[in-house]
């Protein structure tokens, strides 16, 4: 009996190593996917799609090609497809911040804010300066009545690119009715670089050379800036000097009007002369 027990326990143990087995490889070896299937032949988005999963075949390890494929299949509405090619695209390359705004753009069209909320702030974590994931978050905070994080977000967008308020650039920012705020959040921003744009616009160029603005400055950054001309009011013109083009010389006792006095008016005081030995 023991040994009956024993023999039927190495079976089961075989069987579900079996088991495993079968299934591991199922995973790796998976049937056609969903999409080729309604693939039409002569379509040229379709086309596309075989083209791009060619190339992925090729480099499957290729971030950027699991991204832009992932674009392809969500055009055609294949959204499962494409959630796992950007989700292959983010385990691949964990500074990749397009293929999760991608997938937000996915979330968002199929009707799960939820989702796309996580996909664009995972985007931002990976690239806080992207502009467009940080627009996309603050509408969907706009829509669910979150107006100060909405604001918030809107805010960066249009600090990092202010041509995001421009519909032509981004069409969606007629969408929303927190423009005015956003404004007022950036205010000081926007005067303080206003007022610096006026201030090279008259600050003499011959004296300023570009200094780096990404890193703190050091003496060397500035040293070979020229200096002013140094002015000696001690200095005085030699008795023997010629005059001025155009100036006759003046005769014994004459003496020349000074600037600035109306005809006729008598002439200011000398400056009074030290004191030798003051």
């Amino acid at each position: 009996m023991k040994r009956i027990s024993i023999a039927a326990t190495v079976l089961v143990v075989i069987a579900a190593a079996g088991c495993s087995l079968i299934h591991s490889r199922a995973k790796e070896e998976p049937g056609e996917p969903f999409y080729r299937k309604y693939l039409v032949a002569g379509n040229p988005l379709d086309e596309r799609i075989l083209e791009q999963e060619r190339l992925v075949e090729a480099e499957p390890d290729s971030a950027d090609l699991r991204n832009d494929f992932g674009n392809l299949l969500a055009e055609r509405r294949f959204v499962e497809d494409a959630q796992r090619q950007y989700e292959k695209a983010l385990d691949l390359d964990e500074t990749h911040y397009l293929a999760a705004y991608n997938l937000g753009l996915l979330w968002e069209a199929a009707g799960k804010p939820n989702r796309a909320v996580s996909a664009y702030r995972k985007s931002i974590k990976r690239k806080p300066g992207f502009p467009a994931s940080h627009f996309h978050l603050g509408r969907l905070y706009e829509q669910r009545g979150w107006d100060g994080l909405a604001v918030k977000e809107y805010a960066k967008a249009l600090r990092i690119d202010p041509q995001m308020r421009d519909p032509r650039v981004n069409p969606l920012v007629v969408d929303t009715r927190l423009l005015d705020r956003v404004s007022l959040e950036n205010y000081p921003r926007d005067i303080a670089v206003a007022a610096m744009a006026q201030d090279r616009a008259w600050a003499d160029a011959g004296r300023h050379r570009p200094v780096p603005t990404d890193r703190p400055l050091t003496s060397s950054d500035v040293e070979d800036l020229p200096a002013p001309e140094p002015v000696d009011a001690t200095v005085t013109a030699p008795s023997d000097a010629s005059p001025p083009p155009g100036r006759l010389p003046l005769s014994p006792g004459q003496t020349r009007p000074q600037q600035g006095l109306p005809p006729g008016a008598p002439p200011l005081p000398p400056p009074p002369q030290p004191t030798p030995g003051a």
